[in-house]
C-alpha cells in the first residue's frame, strides 16, 4: 500500500503538466491575459469549491478561504462580472481529498507566479486571490493528511480518477476562458 499522496501525484503528473503549460502560456503582465487567468480560475473553481470547502472544513477542521469571492471581487475591479463567465461542469465524480490536492496545490503555483509579478500588482490593482497565503497553509495540512492515508486499491483508484477529473475541470475552464479574453 502506498500513501494517497503518491497515488495522486502519479495519476495527475501528465494532467498537471498540461494545465501548467496552458495557464503558463499567458503573459500575466498583459491585462487581457491576466483577466483570462483570473477568469479561468473562477470558471474552474466554481464546480470544485463545494468539494474543496467540505474537505478543508470537515476533514482538516480549518477555516476555508473563499476563493470564488476573491475571484469575483478581483474580476469586478477589472470590469468583469463573474456571473457572465462561461460555466463548465466537472466531467466526473469529485472527492474531497482529490479536489483539495488540486485546489490547494494550485496555491503553490500562484505563489511562484506572484513573485514574477502580474498586471494587477503593476497597476495598483493587487489581486486578493493572487496575494492570498492561507491556501499554502491548507496545502501543508492536505499533504500531511494525504501522506498518512493508505487507501486500498479500490479507494486509491477512485481518488486517482477524481484528481484527474479536478484537473480536467480546470483544463476545460482554461479553454472556456478564451471567450472572455476576446471581449
Amino acid at each position: 500500500m502506498h500513501p494517497l499522496l503518491a497515488h495522486l501525484r502519479d495519476a495527475t503528473a501528465a494532467s498537471h503538466e498540461t494545465l501548467d503549460a496552458a495557464f503558463g502560456s499567458l503573459d500575466l503582465s498583459q491585462r487581457a491575459d491576466y483577466v483570462r487567468f483570473l477568469s479561468g480560475h473562477a470558471i474552474g473553481m466554481a464546480p470544485l469549491f463545494t468539494s474543496f470547502r467540505g474537505y478543508v472544513e470537515g476533514e482538516l477542521q480549518v477555516a476555508c478561504p473563499d476563493f470564488p469571492a476573491m475571484l469575483r471581487n478581483d474580476l469586478a475591479a477589472l470590469g468583469v462580472d463573474a456571473q457572465d463567465l462561461p460555466r463548465v461542469d466537472a466531467p466526473g465524480a469529485l472527492t474531497g481529498p482529490a479536489t483539495a490536492y488540486v485546489v490547494a496545490g494550485s496555491r503553490l503555483g500562484l505563489a511562484m507566479i506572484r513573485k514574477g509579478g502580474y498586471w494587477g500588482s503593476a497597476h495598483d490593482l493587487p489581486s486578493t486571490y493572487m496575494e492570498d497565503d492561507s491556501g499554502r497553509m491548507i496545502w501543508k495540512d492536505v499533504v500531511a493528511r494525504l501522506k498518512h492515508d493508505m487507501p486500498d486499491d479500490a479507494a486509491a483508484a477512485h481518488e486517482r480518477a477524481a484528481a484527474v477529473v479536478a484537473f480536467e475541470t480546470f483544463r476545460a475552464a482554461f479553454i472556456a476562458s478564451a471567450t472572455e479574453a476576446v471581449k
